[in-house]
């Protein structure tokens, strides 16, 4: 049993988790009956997904999938803090919904060469499915920033609020340096978010929206322990001190106050029925 692999799919189970959980949340709320239906659908992958992850990490620890997923304390779950972000308004969501695909879209690539046989069929499996988020993300981001300046200016204030955070996909999880040497993960996340960042920008540019929704976004950022114990950005001041979060933190079990509501609600019939299955 490998600590460094559990590290992994621990992290990739509870982002897709924890996130599918958020999109589920517009089902009956998202703006017109076509979205109900794409982000329920959407927010059903993302949950299989977890439990492709989660499936894999019982048969390394002999864990039951629905504990792993739903009988954890909120500290020891692992997922990027973007994940938990409440839904806020539609333009924010959609952001998150961009960002969030575009960087899984590049952390399946490399998992498909995972030295995990059975990772690497699961991350090959997943991408065929994950093309079409991004797809229906690509089309949205494309609608809005080309409509009317209303909802441009939305869309500009959603990302600027979700991109300094989508940073933290890529934060290291516990024992990365040994899941590397190990080649459960091939490419570092350091190297992960270079690719992201570049990539983002460039379809942003081509878009045509402001680099003011980036702004403060360091490519060559390294996350590092504060005074607190907590992961920020190497050169950043702690959260809450006036700077910019780059959403670290969730890989080593720091969530937001959001996440506490989410883990309550997502958890509860699990909690009050002892046996029930997801």
């Amino acid at each position: 049993m490998s600590d460094s692999l559990i590290s992994l799919l621990t992290a990739l189970g509870d982002d897709e988790l924890i996130l599918g959980h958020r999109h589920s949340e517009w089902t009956g709320f998202a703006p017109h009956i076509e979205e109900d239906v794409a982000f329920s659908s959407i927010a059903q992958d993302e949950i299989g997904h977890a439990a492709g992850y989660f499936g894999i990490l019982g048969t390394l620890t002999g864990d039951d999938p629905d504990h792993i997923a739903l009988g954890r304390a909120p500290e020891d779950y692992r997922n990027a803090v973007l994940c938990e972000r409440a839904n806020g308004e539609w333009a924010y969501t959609l952001a998150r919904h961009w960002l969030y695909d575009t960087a899984d879209d590049l952390r399946l690539e490399v998992l498909e060469s995972s030295a995990h046989e059975e990772l690497a069929q699961l991350a090959t499996k997943m991408r065929r499915e994950e093309r079409y988020h991004l797809i229906h993300a690509d089309a949205w981001i494309k609608r809005v920033a080309h409509g009317p300046v209303e909802g441009r200016t939305r869309l500009e204030g959603g990302l600027s609020r979700a991109f300094g955070e989508a940073i933290g996909l890529f934060e290291p999880f516990e024992r990365e340096d040994d899941a590397i040497k190990e080649g459960w993960l091939p490419t570092a996340s350091s190297e992960l978010r270079r690719r992201f960042i570049d990539r983002a920008s460039a379809s942003l540019d081509e878009l045509g929206l402001p680099t003011e929704v980036r702004a403060g976004v360091d490519e060559a950022a390294e996350f590092v322990a504060s005074s607190s114990g907590d992961l920020i950005a190497s050169g950043e001041e702690p959260p809450g001190q006036g700077t910019r979060s780059t959403g670290g933190g969730g890989r080593r079990g720091v969530h937001s106050d959001d996440f506490r509501q989410l883990w309550d609600d997502m958890t509860r019939t699990y909690r009050e029925h002892p046996g029930a299955t997801w």
